[in-house]
């Protein structure tokens, strides 16, 4: 397990079976858009940013399967983009999450208990996770993407970061606080998450009128990469020992909010040994230079 990583959102065991598509409020996607529509993200892709034809899911599954980085501008529908948005712009149930260990740390906002979701939030949530939407990210990715969809929710504000890691981590089960767990059943979730890895990655950012100067970049190591965040944006990426990535620190002058929707869809497809940079020695030189 790669140490460098920011932590498992929350994964509960109602996360283990499909939840039904029921209306929420009569202020939701649900409502808003048609309750019987089928719970699955190409329902409310951008058809003309993302076209779900063969040629394009084909294209995408040979630069996905070579560690490429895909971007896609314009991804959704604007009326799903700005609902979205506007549930998680009122919402004021987020927490600071923080860690400092050896090698890696992070600090930002988000809401990982799903208790603290709002109701479209929720409904995304259903949405990301429904068998049709896995179905199609395993035409996209060549992975098989059957386990538990980790969706949460992202606010970095000014001094929020996260430094360089991979995602390359077994997915975890977690108990309310309080439950009593059969002890077969911890012992199952236990061999659960040394099946189940992250598969793809997904970041939809939703900040509007996002200045490059206020840093909360997503940064592509791979390819030097520096993609400041942009309204209605999806950055998909196939997970291995070689997506590193990170997200640079926000400025005090920021003036706008880094929101973005985050989470993998996960499975059983081997992801790849961790890949650990030794250093070399200068022939004949000191043990005091090192070569990367």
């Amino acid at each position: 397990m790669n140490p460098k990583r920011p932590p498992d959102p929350p994964m509960t065991l109602g996360n283990m079976s499909e939840r039904s598509a029921s209306p929420t409020t009569p202020n939701s996607i649900a409502a808003a858009e048609t309750v019987s529509a089928p719970l699955s993200l190409e329902t409310y892709l951008n058809p003309a940013a993302f076209p779900c034809d063969e040629p394009t899911i084909s294209a995408l599954r040979e630069q996905l399967a070579a560690g490429r980085l895909i971007v896609i501008r314009d991804a959704f529908v604007a009326s799903f983009a700005e609902q979205i948005h506007g549930s998680l712009d009122a919402c004021t149930a987020w927490q600071i999450h923080e860690a400092y260990e050896k090698d890696f740390h992070y600090r930002h906002h988000n809401l990982y208990k799903k208790n603290d979701y709002p109701p479209d939030l929720t409904r995304c949530d259903q949405i990301f996770g429904s068998p049709a939407t896995k179905a199609l990210v395993q035409r996209l990715s060549g992975r098989e993407c059957i386990g538990p969809t980790q969706l949460s929710a992202s606010w970095y504000l000014p001094g929020d970061h996260s430094l360089p890691h991979d995602d390359a981590v077994e997915v975890t089960l977690t108990f309310p606080d309080g439950a009593i767990i059969d002890p077969k059943i911890r012992i199952a979730n236990e061999l659960f998450g040394r099946m189940v890895k992250r598969q793809v990655a997904f970041v939809w950012h939703l900040a509007k009128h996002w200045q490059s100067e206020w840093g909360g970049a997503f940064f592509w190591c791979p390819k030097s990469l520096y993609l400041p965040p942009v309204f209605n944006s999806l950055v998909l990426f196939n997970v291995g020992p070689h997506s590193c990535h990170f997200v640079t620190e926000v400025s005090p002058y920021a003036q706008g909010k880094r929101l973005a929707v985050n989470g993998w869809w996960t499975g059983r497809t081997p992801t790849g040994a961790d890949v650990r940079t030794e250093p070399e020695q200068l022939g004949g030189s000191a043990k005091s230079i090192e070569i990367y």
